[in-house]
């Protein structure tokens, strides 16, 4: 059976509809990310403190994640 063009239509709005939610997602993670960036400095400050005055000592991530 082929496809008409009001499927095609259809899908398109689908798609259209997805990428806008998917671009929305986007911006609240970033937004999320720049407003909390000072929050994750004061934190890792705090538990690398912490860490310090409890003599423990933890190895560095190496760069590649692994």
């Amino acid at each position: 059976m082929a496809t008409t063009f009001a499927d095609l239509e259809a899908r398109v709005r689908g798609l259209e509809s997805r990428a806008q939610r998917t671009e929305e997602d986007v911006t609240a993670i970033v937004t999320t990310v720049i407003e909390t960036r000072d929050d994750v400095r004061w934190l890792k400050r705090a538990v690398q403190a912490l860490l310090d005055h409890a003599g423990v000592v933890v190895e560095p991530d190496e760069p590649n994640g692994e």
